[in-house]
């Protein structure tokens, strides 16, 4: 017990979120073990993720002072929130093999009386998306800015909090979309190999558009792309995530407050624009970034108390 505690008291609040995800996946991977196609690498990969995690947390413990500990604490956690999103997609379909596309069309409808991505389409001209696909890819690029800047600062309560309440948002967005998977618009509504003639840009978007369909499961030459893409639509975690910077920036008086907040906006208007999101999926993402946003610290002052370590 005491060794336990020991272990608790070096760990960071952000670790303990880690390891938390980390935990489910574990239960996860035991649960449906027969159906995975990989099930000893992905329970052997958890287990390897969260010991790294605590012996990681033990070393550093002993060299607070040290400069690549301190970087390195930093930016360790970005390779683990890419892993765990990318795992969440095996799990989804076992847990919730029902799609609701259907269902959150038809809210669309009864709020609107349209399709909003087709009527948002009238719109379109190629400068226009070609801003708002880059917007889109500045999904990841917005909270790395002000993780830089409050490291510039040194100023460690700001960063840790920050990324504290970020990595938290992520990992209950992707808990999130085990209740009402969905593929979007994109799939449903428009015909997915038509978007590059029907919704064209100007030099990067059809670049930008594979990225994002290959950090989707959709490869160039993939023939049925809506039977194998990620189910990660509802709620939008873009929304959700980009939200939760925009008030952070605020909130901690950024000097890129207003880029990230126009960027942001902008991103955000994206989602549906480009036909990845429906009206409803952001409605959501907004409600949970709000849920987020007074959510974490509760959780946080749970864990301080159990002896979770926050820099202070």
């Amino acid at each position: 017990m005491n060794k336990l505690k020991k272990i608790i008291n070096v760990l960071t609040i952000s670790d303990a979120y880690i390891l938390g995800m980390l935990i489910i996946y574990t239960m996860l991977s035991l649960i449906f073990w027969g159906q995975l196609q990989t099930p000893i690498l992905n329970f052997l990969s958890y287990i390897v993720i969260a010991t790294g995690v605590i012996v990681f947390a033990i070393v550093s413990s002993k060299y607070k002072g040290g400069k690549v500990f301190t970087l390195v604490r930093r930016l360790y956690v970005i390779p683990i929130v890419f892993f765990i999103y990318s795992n969440i997609h095996l799990y989804i379909p076992l847990v919730n093999p029902h799609d609701y596309d259907t269902t959150l069309i038809a809210w669309d409808l009864a709020i609107f009386g349209v399709n909003p991505t087709e009527w948002i389409g009238k719109l379109a001209n190629p400068l226009l998306t070609e801003y708002l696909q880059f917007a889109y890819m500045m999904f990841y690029v917005l909270p790395f800015i002000l993780g830089v800047e409050f490291t510039l600062r040194e100023s460690d309560d700001r960063f840790f909090e920050f990324a504290r309440i970020v990595i938290f948002g992520f990992f209950f967005s992707y808990i999130l979309y085990f209740f009402m998977p969905a593929i979007g618009p994109r799939f449903t509504i428009h015909d997915f190999s038509m978007i590059n003639t029907e919704l064209p840009g100007l030099f990067l978007t059809d670049f930008f558009r594979d990225l994002v369909n290959a950090g989707g499961g959709v490869m160039p030459d993939t023939v049925n792309p809506a039977e194998i893409v990620n189910r990660d639509c509802m709620p939008s975690g873009h929304t959700m995530m980009t939200l939760i910077t925009i008030l952070i920036a605020f909130k901690f008086k950024s000097k890129y407050k207003w880029i990230v907040a126009v960027i942001g906006f902008s991103l955000i208007f994206s989602t549906v624009y480009l036909r990845y999101h429906y009206v409803v999926d952001v409605v959501a993402g907004i409600a949970f970034a709000l849920l987020t946003m007074w959510l974490e610290p509760k959780i946080e002052l749970l864990l301080r108390n159990l002896g979770f370590y926050k820099y202070d």
